[in-house]
């Protein structure tokens, strides 16, 4: 132990209290040995109890200096009428009592003080402790939102499939995307229309993939695919009636009014 980790310990308070314990005198005795300009740390910290001492002790109010005063009879002589004779032991008892009030008070003073520190620095931990768990339960409740939201589109996904009335057409892949496939899922009541791309991949740089419906032969426009987030994978499109099959085109970004035949990808029919 340095002679820095000694003084910021506060062991060497504890020693000029007299609070410190029996192992902690013989250490400090040691370490003064060993170190000895805490000596000077020592004798520091005893004028500095003992100037805190001074400014903190009240002062005799006038008052009761005239209480007193009115109390001492003198003769005309100006000298006391009978004088007191105050035995040594009794001045010394006396002398005793009031430097064991003193550091009495000074070790209170001292306590309060040590404990008003460690309660504030708890009061610290406790508060850094409570914003760290706050901004967890907010992480928590972000991450719950968002499995919430998750469940929620899933069930809806599940709804929509599992409906009596909803036709599922598997789509087949041709040209580019000959070793790829999608499904779309369509109500023959409502006439919605959805759109599984969950194995699509990723459309051409600058391109995007379009939904058509193939009526009376010929092609319907029902929307454009996205496929920039996975959770645009079940994408609901344009409704339609009387769908005879549905296709795929690979087009500029933003669609074509008439499908380019040259780029169609995927192909089933109803």
């Amino acid at each position: 132990m340095n002679t820095k980790e000694v003084i910021e310990s506060g062991i060497l308070e504890s020693y000029v209290l007299g609070s410190a314990s029996v192992d902690e005198v013989a250490l400090v005795q040691d370490l003064c040995r060993k170190h000895p300009e805490l000596l000077k740390e020592i004798e520091a910290i005893e004028q500095s109890l003992m100037d805190l001492s001074a400014e903190r002790a009240p002062e005799i109010s006038s008052g009761l200096k005239d209480k007193i005063s009115s109390q001492l009879n003198f003769n005309s002589n100006g000298s006391a009428s009978e004088t007191k004779v105050i035995s040594i032991n009794e001045a010394s008892n006396k002398t005793n009592l009031y430097k064991f009030g003193m550091a009495a008070s000074l070790l209170l003073f001292v306590t309060s003080l040590v404990y008003n520190v460690l309660l504030n620095q708890k009061l610290s931990e406790v508060s850094g402790e409570l914003a760290q768990l706050n901004a967890d339960k907010s992480v928590m409740a972000q991450e719950m939102q968002v499995q919430e939201a998750s469940i929620k589109t899933m069930n809806d996904e599940i709804r929509v499939i599992a409906n009596p009335m909803v036709k599922t057409v598997a789509l087949k892949g041709m040209n580019s995307m000959d070793k790829h496939s999608a499904m779309v899922h369509w109500n023959t009541e409502t006439e919605e229309v959805y759109f599984n791309a969950s194995v699509l991949p990723q459309s051409p740089e600058n391109k995007q993939y379009q939904l058509w419906a193939i009526v009376d032969g010929k092609p319907v426009d029902i929307g454009m695919i996205d496929t920039t987030s996975l959770a645009n994978v079940f994408q609901k499109m344009k409704a339609v009636k009387g769908a005879q099959a549905f296709a795929v085109t690979i087009e500029k970004v933003g669609g074509s009014p008439v499908p380019t035949m040259e780029t169609m990808c995927l192909l089933g029919n109803v």
